[in-house]
């Protein structure tokens, strides 16, 4: 205590204490903790950063907003890895021990761990602060950054449809991910909405990554009557289904098309680049920043406020680049 009284210049250390403890610091060559400090005086927050699939290139995109929001509002961003354990399940008390010891002040729970409750549950009790990007089923207490999930999909699938194409593979997301659901029911609806009956055998699921955009792919590719069109969950997956199609030497898109979601910087590296949904996630991590930060939220159209807890971006863009043709 003595120390940080004279480091902060305090006139309760007494001249002669404050000449021996300067000494000692000057021999000992001492530096402060800039944000030990900080966080002392709680001018800033300490905010951990959740991940799991560290290959993503939504949570690079994420990542790196979300560092630019922290330093704006003067925050320190931890980025902490969850690995699962072998049975595909998270260790609740190594997940406890490890974010206690961390002192952090606030957590943001990004896809596709929030799809976990279970996990979402320990966090929660663990810290008043937790933020969930992404659609979360009940715990209205659980402050939410979402998006329009469903909409979004619809407005994606009317665009190939647009174009002519009614034989419409889609990759979806795994069973348990609310948004992968919701996507699931925009595509569905929009057939539905131009009297295109809706096939199973066309809907593959994968799990978000690029692999299984290969597997998925070369399952509808395979099928007697492959798809024109193929509607990726995520942008991970369309870049898979770009893979396989490049195997076979099918050209994308005289031979089959491609669209994907997020709109991450992998839609517009990869030959050709594909037309996808554009997710707002710098914008959504500048929300989940003004939860963690009682701060105001901004007016604007494209934001709805659900509940005190829970707002929506619903904004829908479509990034068009050369993945689609046009059968009309």
């Amino acid at each position: 205590m003595t120390v940080s009284r004279v480091l902060n210049y305090s006139s309760a250390v007494k001249p002669a204490t404050r000449e021996r403890v300067q000494l000692a610091i000057d021999e000992l060559n001492y530096r402060p903790n800039v944000m030990a400090r900080s966080l002392a005086r709680r001018q800033s927050l300490l905010i951990g950063l959740l991940y799991h699939n560290a290959s993503s290139a939504y949570l690079s995109e994420l990542l790196v907003s979300t560092l630019k929001y922290s330093r704006e509002l003067g925050h320190h961003l931890m980025i902490e890895d969850l690995p699962e354990t072998d049975d595909g399940t998270f260790d609740s008390d190594l997940i406890i021990s490890r974010l206690q010891n961390l002192g952090l002040d606030g957590i943001i729970l990004p896809p596709l761990l929030s799809r976990n409750e279970g996990l979402v549950g320990v966090l929660s009790e663990l810290n008043s602060r937790l933020v969930v990007l992404g659609q979360l089923e009940g715990a209205p207490q659980i402050a939410r950054v979402s998006f329009d999930d469903r909409g979004s999909a619809r407005a994606m699938t009317r665009y190939l449809i647009d174009r002519g194409h009614r034989r419409i593979g889609f990759v979806s997301g795994l069973k348990d991910c609310l948004a992968g659901k919701a996507r699931k029911m925009g595509f569905d609806l929009a057939l539905t909405d131009h009297d295109i009956p809706l096939n199973p055998d066309l809907c593959v699921e994968g799990d978000y990554t690029l692999r299984s955009g290969v597997r998925a792919a070369e399952k509808l590719l395979n099928m007697d009557e492959p798809p024109s069109a193929i509607f990726c969950c995520n942008d991970d997956m369309a870049a898979g289904v770009l893979v396989a199609a490049h195997r076979r030497g099918m050209s994308v898109p005289k031979d089959i098309s491609v669209t994907g979601f997020d709109d991450t910087y992998i839609s517009s590296i990869t030959w050709p680049g594909f037309t996808t949904i554009r997710q707002p996630i710098a914008q959504m991590a500048e929300l989940a920043m003004t939860f963690m930060s009682g701060g105001e939220f901004p007016q604007d159209d494209d934001i709805t406020r659900l509940s005190d807890k829970h707002v929506q971006v619903n904004t829908v863009e479509i990034i068009e680049r050369d993945s689609v043709a046009d059968l009309t």
